[in-house]
């Protein structure tokens, strides 16, 4: 390849009639002088050599350099972060039922005192309060349940005003060696539902439940 130079109104009249990408001067020329187009690539016009030129006002090196392809210019590839991946769900041990102490409460029951007892008000508050010594908080916690509070009436309480705001003739009674109140005018059916709901709400398992009432209807 021969280098030439042209002037700018010669340059800018070659690179007007370029008709495709890379195409270059050499091609552009014997295409307007209807020569043959050579088999041998032609270095394509490159129209920012001129600006390049311009701004720098140094002109282009015809050293050996020049006819060496230039590398390709490296791309950076932007790597995305890696998709979120969900974590396995961390296996738990399965959570322990508690289940109230039945030993002492048993116990209880089976003293002379309670098996001589004839009242089932007397019977009803001993059965509460052994649940309560059995486990406070469980307790404290089963009387404010749903299932066992009545759902017109209020059961148990921390006091006595609020039972007997609660309704007439309620009777309330404080639980022995407890802070709570329960009502005591219901009949002995309504007792055994009452303790029974705070004997589940507990966690006391059904052979305990069932000793407890067997004891509580005994003469």
């Amino acid at each position: 390849m021969k280098i030439i130079e042209v002037d700018e109104e010669l340059y800018q009249y070659i690179a007007s009639h370029t008709q495709s990408i890379g195409e270059s001067a050499s091609d552009i020329l014997r295409r307007l002088l209807a020569l043959p187009c050579l088999s041998i690539s032609s270095v394509a016009l490159d129209l920012s050599e001129k600006a390049e030129t311009e701004q720098t006002g140094l002109p282009q090196s015809s050293s050996p350099e020049e006819d060496i392809p230039s590398t390709p210019s490296e791309v950076e590839v932007s790597v995305g972060e890696p998709e979120n991946t969900p974590e396995p769900p961390v296996q738990t041990a399965p959570t322990e039922v508690k289940q109230g102490d039945s030993r002492a409460l048993v116990a209880l029951l089976d003293a002379p005192e309670f098996k001589q007892e004839t009242k089932a008000v007397v019977r009803f508050l001993t059965i509460l309060s052994g649940l309560y010594q059995s486990n406070p908080t469980d307790f404290s916690a089963a009387i404010r349940s749903e299932n066992v509070q009545g759902r017109t009436r209020v059961y148990f309480a921390q006091d006595e005003q609020t039972l007997l705001a609660a309704g007439n003739h309620t009777k309330p009674k404080q639980i022995p060696n407890s802070p709570h109140w329960v009502i005591t005018n219901n009949n002995s059916g309504r007792k055994m539902i009452m303790f029974e709901g705070v004997m589940r709400e507990m966690g006391f398992d059904e052979k305990t439940i069932d000793y407890v009432k067997n004891a509580f209807v005994a003469d």
